[in-house]
Order: structure tokens, then C-alpha cells, then sequence
């Protein structure tokens, strides 16, 4: 066996491996003999059938995975041995190489690669990144507490309806219903607002509801067998009203919506809120300031590629792309490319790795926070170790889970490397900073927490992860232990 390599000007290089006969002979023979006990051939018992029958129904297919290994094998030695720097994956060259299966004999695989190009960033020299914290209002900050309030309160049974509350309703007959107040349209909500137990009201429920889907759910129905052309005009007989009278903030509040003590006064309770808050926030504002960091990146920081070896490479991977799509594409695929090189210059020497552990204890930390959070810590340790043990069985989890996390670290490296302008304010301030057209309208609800990747008893949430290409990729730095 034999592996030729000069190096030539450019990116693009050869790779010539030469395989002779009595480099593959042996095990070819050996797998051969092996078929032969385990085949069984009409006519001969098993393993007694003659090797030229063998040879004719496996010898080629057996020769090609064991050409195929040599060749992979000798190639991630060759690269390994040189500690060659290398993006994509070696291609085949067209033409070049002698191979016929067929009348085996010797072989020679000519392979080209590209050599992974030098970067070099001048990071004080680039434009500077807009970091922006959003700072929770008092208004998000008491509606947050309210809630928690709520969570914590007592269930009563007004006398009459009020805009927040609930009703369990009889309709048609026997039939019963059950909604909140809040999933009607304005009108609706005045016509049953102040109504008390046992008076009856009439509509069209199905024009009631701000959506055909609360309508459905709140009279047990499946929307996509609603009648289009039905209002569901029923006359309604309320049989029992909710409300969630608000906890008192005291002495007992704290100990049930913090029972492990770490919240005892208003002022704590606050500034508890502050933090969720901002952490509900923080997933937006990362995002726009990677975004922004790795634009700043591709259009300051030179990076030579090879565009006809990548165009080849693009149709090696994806084998349906016509020339025409190619080149309306090829830019941003030349992007991709570049970010994914000056990805990995960015965290070579760094500590940008995640480990299995760091996966475990973000699913402990998730369930522990929104599962079992008023519970104390020991007494739910080994519910909460089962969980766990569970999310991480299923790979898709851990592969959400981890490139959440290492896009964590990666944009932390980021703020460390990059010039950053720090500034902050509430969401609207946040929106008139980075799109100022936009700072005049309305407010889109807050960030709501991640999803788990993992199930419980009696929730199954998956983790989030920021949306990656999935084909035609350079080879990464990214690994996990």
C-alpha cells in the first residue's frame, strides 16, 4: 500500500492511495470463509458450499467494503499522521482513478481536499456589538407577582361573573361547558359579565370566542369537524362561577411560594421578579447580539475558500441541486462556510466544549426550577434524578440540550472577544435600538421560559435549540465528551 502527496500551490490538494492485491487478498479470503459457514445454499448444508458459488454470489460486494475501509482508513491516517487542517470531506477525483471490482487487481483512489485557509481577526479593529439588557417596568414586574399571587390563591364561588373569572355552563340539554371569561371577544364578555348562578344568556358561542380552537376545547369539540357554516347558537345556563382570589403577600405566602425560605419580604420578592423576568428577556437579546456579532464577523474577517471545489462538494452532498439553484444559493452557502471556519478559529484553546455532565445538570436544574421548585430539595432528589436519568436517554433531547448549551458558550466567548456596546432599557427601548421602524409598535408578548427536553408525569416538552444546518457542512471543531 502506498500513498503519494506533493504539495502544490493553493488550497485544493491530491491524495493518491495505491492498493495492491496482496494488501486486501487476505482478508477478502478471510471473509469469504467466514460467509461460507454462515450461508446457506439450496442443495448443500450449511457451510459445506463450494467457495467458487460463494466468491460468485458475495466475492464483489465483500472486495468493495474492504477496498472502501483501507481507503477511509488510510485517508484519516494520512490526515491524522500530518496534522493536516482540512474543511469538507475528501472527494473522489473523476477520472483519475483506476478501479474495475470486476477483474480486481490493483487499485488507485485519487482524492482531492481542500485545506482548512488561515484566519486571522484583528478583534479591536471591528465595529463594536450592541449588548442590550432589558430591563423589566413595574407594570411587568407587579403582573409578574400578581400571578404568582394568583398561583398561590384561594378558589371561591362569586355570586356573579367579573371579567377574570370562570363559568361552568349548561347548554342544550344535559351538555356542559367550561370557560374563562378572558377567551370571549369584548361584546360577548358584556353580555355575560354580571350574570349569576342559574341565569341564562344566549349567543353565538362560535363568534364569542377570540379563536375557533378556545371554542372547541371549551365545549369538547374537535375544531377541525366544526360546521363551517353553524354559528353554534345555544342558550346558556351558568351552574357555577370561579375566581382565584389573589394570596395576601405575608408570613404564609412566603412559605408556600418559596418553601425553602430563600424569599421573606416584599423587597426580596421583587427583586426575584426583576431576575425571572430578565431571564425570560435574555434568550432575545443574545440572539440578536450573536446575530449581529457573526455578521460583523463575515463582513470584516477575510476568508479564502475554493468556490469550484465547494460547488462539486454542494452537489456530492445534495445530489437533486441543479446548476441554477447552485449558483442563486452559492453566496449563502459561502457564508455558512465561512462562519463555520472562523467558528472553529474562534474556539480552538478555548473552553467551548460541553460535556455529558453539563447536560445532566441543565435538565436537573430545568425540572427542578419549573416542576418542583416549591418542593424541598431532598425530599424530590431521587424523583428528580429519574427524570433526568430518562431525558437522557433519548438522543434527540441531549442533542437539543446540547447545542443550546454550546451556543451558550460560544456567545459568551463572543462577548469576551468582541468590542461590545452595553446599553439598556425596558422592551421598547430594546426594539427602537436595534429596529427603529418597529419601536412604534405594539409590544409582542414576553419571552416565555424554554422548554424541556425531557418528560415528566405529566408534561413531555422538548428543548429548544437554535436552528442549524443540517447538510453539506465544513468539519467541525464542536465535540462533547
Amino acid at each position: 500500500m502506498n500513498i503519494k502527496h506533493e504539495n502544490v500551490p493553493g488550497q485544493v490538494q491530491e491524495l493518491v492511495i495505491e492498493i495492491q492485491k496482496e494488501d486486501y487478498a487476505e482478508n477478502v479470503d478471510k471473509a469469504l470463509k467466514k460467509q461460507r459457514r454462515e450461508v446457506a445454499v439450496p442443495g448443500f448444508r450449511k457451510g459445506n458450499a463450494p467457495m467458487g458459488i460463494v466468491q460468485k454470489m458475495y466475492g464483489k460486494n465483500i472486495l468493495v467494503m474492504e477496498i472502501d475501509r483501507m481507503v477511509n482508513e488510510q485517508i484519516e491516517k494520512f490526515f491524522k499522521d500530518n496534522e493536516v487542517k482540512y474543511i469538507f470531506e475528501p472527494m473522489p477525483v473523476e477520472g483519475k482513478s483506476q478501479v474495475d471490482f470486476d477483474n480486481p487487481d490493483n487499485f488507485s483512489f485519487v482524492y482531492e481536499y481542500a485545506l482548512r485557509p488561515e484566519v486571522n481577526i484583528d478583534f479591536k479593529s471591528l465595529p463594536a456589538i450592541l449588548d442590550f439588557s432589558i430591563v423589566p417596568t413595574d407594570e411587568e414586574i407587579t403582573s409578574y407577582i400578581n400571578q404568582l399571587r394568583e398561583r398561590h390563591g384561594k378558589y371561591i364561588s362569586p355570586d356573579s361573573v367579573e371579567k377574570n373569572d370562570s363559568v361552568s355552563v349548561d347548554y342544550g340539554g344535559e351538555r356542559e361547558a367550561f370557560f374563562f371569561i378572558r377567551d370571549l371577544k369584548e361584546e360577548a364578555q358584556k353580555a355575560i359579565i354580571g350574570k349569576k348562578v342559574d341565569e341564562k344568556v344566549s349567543m353565538a358561542m362560535r363568534d364569542a370566542f377570540t379563536s375557533d380552537a378556545t371554542f372547541a376545547r371549551a365545549f369538547g369539540l374537535k375544531e377541525e369537524e366544526l360546521n363551517a357554516d353553524d354559528p353554534y347558537t345555544y342558550e346558556l345556563t351558568i351552574k357555577r362561577i370561579g375566581r382565584i382570589e389573589p394570596a395576601e403577600i405575608n408570613e404564609d405566602f412566603f412559605k408556600a411560594a418559596f418553601p425553602e425560605g430563600k424569599i421573606t419580604t416584599e423587597e426580596a420578592l421583587k427583586e426575584e421578579a426583576m431576575n425571572v423576568l430578565k431571564s425570560q428577556y435574555q434568550p432575545e437579546t443574545e440572539r440578536f447580539f450573536m446575530n449581529k456579532a457573526i455578521e460583523t464577523l463575515l463582513d470584516n474577517v477575510k476568508v479564502e475558500l475554493p468556490d469550484d471545489f465547494m460547488k462539486r462538494y454542494i452537489k456530492a452532498v445534495q445530489k437533486d441541486m441543479k446548476d441554477e439553484d447552485l449558483e442563486k444559493q452559492f453566496d449563502q452557502y459561502k457564508r455558512s462556510f465561512a462562519w463555520q471556519i472562523i467558528e472553529n478559529n474562534l474556539v480552538e484553546g478555548e473552553d467551548v466544549n460541553v460535556t455529558r455532565a453539563d447536560v445532566e445538570n441543565y435538565f436537573r436544574d430545568y425540572f427542578v426550577k419549573n416542576y418542583f421548585a416549591n418542593f424541598n430539595a431532598e425530599s424530590v432528589k431521587d424523583q428528580v434524578d429519574k427524570i433526568v436519568a430518562d431525558a437522557m436517554k433519548n438522543q434527540e433531547y441531549v442533542k437539543n440540550a446540547y447545542d443550546m448549551l454550546y451556543d451558550q458558550k460560544l456567545t459568551a466567548l463572543m462577548h469576551k472577544k468582541m468590542n461590545v456596546d452595553h446599553k439598556e432599557g425596558d422592551f421598547k427601548a430594546f426594539v427602537a435600538a436595534v429596529d427603529p421602524k418597529a419601536a412604534a409598535e405594539e409590544k409582542p408578548k414576553k419571552t416565555t421560559k424554554r422548554k424541556a427536553a425531557a418528560k415528566t408525569e405529566e408534561t413531555a416538552e422538548e428543548t429548544p435549540a437554535e436552528e442549524k444546518p443540517k447538510k453539506t457542512r465544513a468539519k467541525s471543531t464542536k465535540k462533547a465528551e
